[in-house]
């Protein structure tokens, strides 16, 4: 017999009492020498920030226009942001409260307003404009690959027809667009994508197809929902035979309605860990057919009768994803300065422990107020040496995209692709080198804000969450760096070869540019490092040899190790090494750009904001020394005692620069808007954002909570009116 499960009681549906809370004077007058007691130590964070700009040695602004290009473009991106502030469809109130499908549409909406602000902005150049609204706007949503890879992919790799025929659409978006590499089974390894592009000369056509589950396309963002077509990368087979990985425009889903395309499946991969307003997606294709001018064929070409042409240099496709992962260096500089930025500013302001207490520094607090928290030496080493590598990686980003901009004219109106290998090389390394070190600072600048940086209020969260997959997509950072150590080997051994023949290192095998260094010692016969000795601690070319040294001598021993080997055989039996010296290289290279862009900009800036940018060249130089102190102690390039002496010289640097803190992250000009942080706001009135932004939570429209009839009633009007001691 079956006992019928018995339904709860119905909760009386009933206006909640209101009970209204009356103080008496008797009870404000008891407490109120309590109050005073408190209020009479207690700071105003907005003053404190004030007084710290008031302390700096140098002119920010000055610094400011220098970072944005000229006082003309600073003063450009503040118009800007003023415009985006002022715009109702571009605000941000609300969003870190937000479901995934309202996150969507209001970034959608906000990029789909960006043509239409930006040429109210500058009818002359909204391209420019938009850019930096782009960049504002700080979320990644559905028409990201559109603008990121879609375009950019027709642009370098379509022919002159092809362009015509698609770039206006585009831009008119008349048609959305995404780029379709990744596959569940296969990813950096681009020639072991499974989907298929076979030719069918009869009828000039391409047959799309996922002959198995791992050639689904996984991970495309855009692709859930939003894009119309996909630049689908797929291995083109002519006359039976594989001629590898080819850019190809299928249209994926119907404009009339949304609907996906006869022969193709696609929607949703779910959230994720962040990038939620990004409908990644994935794909499936049953012998879908194309006409032969879906093909990409600026350089790859493909006859009516399926004669195949290769381009006229092996990896001349490969400039599209060259300029993306220029373009995630360029982005680890803004989202490096975002999170320090963030986190100066409340450490700034933030007061703990110790009042009146002796500072890092040396001197002592104010009398009877906590310490600042960025007056502990702690947090001075842990975000001083985050705040001079943003800087340090702005020098770096702006060196890529001149690099990449170079080559690109070089490559399209001359047709000479030989800066390609170094820039391949380059933008591999250093987009593995800034992503990691960006995600890495991103988190600690959180931990440095203790638990107010764990809110998605303070900006952490949704910041670390969107970049962290910037060490994956595009190649992962491991395997990049690989790539950097193979042009780095081919350079090995040129040099090798031209010194036991005596002669110099031709210019087409390297051994120039960013890797010309390798050519200047001779591992460990080289002399030691002179910092410290012969010049002082903080002397940049004695820095930059310490820096070429640790890596020339990662490389050569590598190379000596693998002797003949073939490239693919010498990574895989050395991997661990190579890696490292990538890792080593792109170091230098860093430092080197740094180094060279700050005596560049002297003779345009005044004598105190020049000595600041020394302090923090040498600040990112020796922090990255000390942090990596193995590599240079080795081979005992470095001795022992000057290790000892670089980290006192650190120690010293950060006191230097600690009167500095305020005004450094003011030059970074990052509006309150893209900072969208209650605790990185430029007043510093981090205690009252807190408390105002939570009052409007969704969760906070009512004191019963989720399934309160169900759970909590019953149990909960058992108490009622027994709390009485």
């Amino acid at each position: 017999r079956r006992t019928a499960t018995m339904a709860p009681a119905p909760v009386p549906q009933r206006e909640p009492q209101v009970i209204k809370h009356i103080v008496d004077d008797r009870t404000r007058a008891i407490q109120k020498p309590s109050s005073d007691m408190i209020t009479a130590h207690q700071a105003d964070p907005t003053e404190d920030l004030r007084r710290e700009r008031s302390q700096a040695s140098f002119p920010s602004r000055e610094l400011a226009a220098l970072m944005a290009g000229g006082e003309a473009q600073l003063k450009l991106r503040e118009r800007i942001a003023d415009a985006v502030r002022a715009d109702p469809v571009f605000s941000k109130k609300g969003k870190y409260f937000m479901e995934r499908a309202d996150l969507y549409r209001t970034t959608l909406e906000k990029y789909l307003a960006l043509p239409r602000l930006a040429t109210a902005i500058d009818p002359n150049d909204p391209i420019t404009v938009g850019k930096i609204i782009r960049e504002l706007i700080d979320e990644p949503g559905g028409l990201d690959l559109h603008l990121g890879m879609f375009i950019p992919t027709i642009q370098g790799q379509g022919d002159e027809e092809q362009r015509k025929h698609w770039l206006p659409m585009c831009t008119k978006l008349q048609i959305v667009g995404t780029y379709a590499q990744t596959e569940l089974g296969h990813g950096t390894y681009i020639r072991g994508l499974e989907t298929t592009a076979t030719y069918d000369a009869e009828k000039e056509q391409f047959i799309i197809h996922s002959p198995t589950l791992t050639a689904t396309k996984w991970w495309p963002g855009g692709m859930g929902k939003t894009s119309t077509h996909a630049v689908v990368m797929a291995r083109l087979i002519t006359h039976g035979r594989d001629r590898g990985p080819h850019a190809f425009v299928v249209q994926i889903r119907r404009n009339e309605d949304h609907q996906t395309m006869p022969g193709v499946t696609a929607g949703d991969i779910g959230p994720k860990m962040g990038y939620n307003a990004v409908d990644n997606g994935f794909l499936r294709f049953d012998h879908v057919r194309v006409p032969r001018r879906a093909m990409l064929m600026r350089y790859s070409k493909v006859d009516p009768d399926g004669t195949f042409h290769p381009p006229p240099v092996a990896k001349a496709s490969y400039g599209t994803m060259v300029f993306v992962r220029s373009d995630i260096v360029m982005n680890a500089a803004l989202y490096m300065k975002k999170a320090v930025t963030i986190a100066m500013r409340y450490n700034l302001v933030r007061r703990q422990s110790n009042p009146g207490g002796e500072k890092a520094s040396g001197g002592v607090g104010q009398k009877g107020l906590e310490l600042q928290v960025i007056d502990y030496q702690h947090s001075q080493r842990s975000l001083f040496p985050i705040l001079a590598r943003a800087f340090a990686f702005h020098c770096t980003s702006d060196f890529m995209r001149r690099m990449y901009f170079r080559y690109e004219k070089v490559s399209t109106r001359k047709g000479d692709f030989s800066a390609l290998p170094e820039l391949h090389a380059t933008s591999s390394g250093l987009k593995a080198y800034c992503s990691w070190a960006t995600k890495d600072a991103i988190e600690l600048c959180r931990l440095c804000c203790g638990g107010h940086g764990f809110m998605m209020l303070a900006g952490f969260g949704t910041t670390f969450g969107n970049y962290a997959p910037n060490a994956t997509y595009e190649g992962d950072n491991n395997v990049l760096c690989l790539q950097t150590a193979r042009y780095l080997l081919k350079v090995a051994r040129a040099v090798a070869k031209a010194a036991a023949r005596g002669g110099n290192v031709p210019p087409e095998e390297g051994a120039q540019g960013t890797s010309a260094y390798i050519l200047e010692g001779g591992g460990g016969l080289e002399p030691g490092c002179q910092l410290g000795k012969s010049v002082g601690l903080r002397d940049t070319e004695a820095a930059l040899g310490a820096f070429a040294h640790a890596a020339r001598r990662q490389i050569l021993a590598a190379a000596s190790r693998v002797g003949t080997l073939s490239a693919d055989a010498a990574m895989s039996r050395d991997m661990v090494a190579w890696i490292k010296a990538a890792k080593a290289h792109c170091a230098y290279v860093v430092l080197l750009n740094f180094v060279d862009a700050v005596a560049e900009s002297k003779p345009r800036v005044s004598s105190a904001t020049a000595a600041v940018m020394d302090r923090l060249v040498s600040l990112h130089a020796l922090a990255t020394m000390d942090d990596n102190m193995g590599d240079f102690l080795e081979d005992g390039h470095v001795s022992a005692d000057q290790a000892a002496a670089i980290r006192a010289e650190v120690a010293v640097l950060l006191a230097e620069l600690r009167p500095d803190a305020a005004a450094l992250v003011d030059s970074f000009a990052l509006d309150d808007y893209f900072l969208n942080s209650a605790l990185g706001s430029h007043d510093g009135d981090v205690y009252r954002r807190l408390y105002d932004e939570v009052q409007s939570a969704p969760f906070n429209a009512s004191h019963v909570p989720p399934g309160y009839a169900d759970l909590l009633h019953s149990r909960l009007i058992k108490g009622a009116g027994r709390s009485r001691l």
